[in-house]
């Protein structure tokens, strides 16, 4: 088991602005934790400890939403097709622009849903695409289905674009997740009881996980008991 570091953040305009993908809720939620794996590989350790939370978790369906280059539609189509896993496919209204020896080209990107029932489908779509949020392409993980897209005008180095904004539904009980610019740990928010406060989101950490740091305090390797 990976050692981690935990911290709680306010969720504010600002803080969601940080995270980038310009994210928006359609109600507030006061709190988010980040969570953290070190390492010589991150991605990696950030990886299985995404899927030990979430076996841990154990609740299903969950809805993975992810963005993919232009070209790579046909071969996720193929994927989730030939594991008979059930996904949507939505093309947002902003356009994405490339070029290459041709000239210059513009699309709307393809953005996958998949609706996973099982911890073998959810192994197999995040090792297949765990790769996509650690070059920063849009990735979430919703315990509902509460995610929609909005055509907005956003800034963005000093000039006004139109972006597909995503916004997560916060009405009634929601749990979702992002993941860190590069890979490197991911963002829970929640306005579920079981994981307010700090303690009880801790005690739901998958059973020996080995806590180093939590917020600002240096703990000790705190190690959560195995039952």
């Amino acid at each position: 088991m990976a050692e981690i570091w935990i911290k709680e953040e306010r969720v504010s305009k600002k803080f969601l602005d940080d995270l980038g993908h310009h994210i928006s809720l359609d109600e507030e939620l006061d709190t988010a934790y980040f969570i953290a794996a070190d390492g010589e590989d991150y991605v990696e350790e950030n990886k299985n400890l995404l899927l030990d939370f979430l076996f841990s978790q154990n609740k299903y369906p969950l809805f993975i939403s992810f963005i993919v280059y232009e070209d790579q539609t046909d071969e996720y189509i193929t994927f989730f097709k030939e594991n008979k896993i059930d996904f949507t496919l939505n093309y947002l209204e902003e356009k994405r622009t490339y070029y290459d020896f041709f000239g210059k080209h513009q699309y709307h990107p393809p953005c996958f849903t998949a609706k996973i029932k099982d911890s073998n489908s959810l192994a197999l779509i995040l090792n297949e695409t765990f790769w996509l949020p650690a070059q920063n392409e849009f990735y979430s993980i919703s315990f509902s289905d509460n995610l929609m897209f909005e055509l907005g005008e956003v800034i963005e180095w000093g000039r006004k674009r139109k972006r597909s904004i995503p916004i997560f539904k916060t009405k009634g009980e929601t749990t979702f997740i992002t993941i860190f610019h590069d890979g490197a740990g991911f963002y829970l928010f929640s306005n579920d009881e079981k994981y307010f406060t700090l303690d009880k989101f801790i005690s739901n950490l998958p059973r020996g996980t080995v806590i180093t740091q939590i917020n600002d305090t240096l703990v000790n390797g705190y190690v959560l008991e195995e039952d």
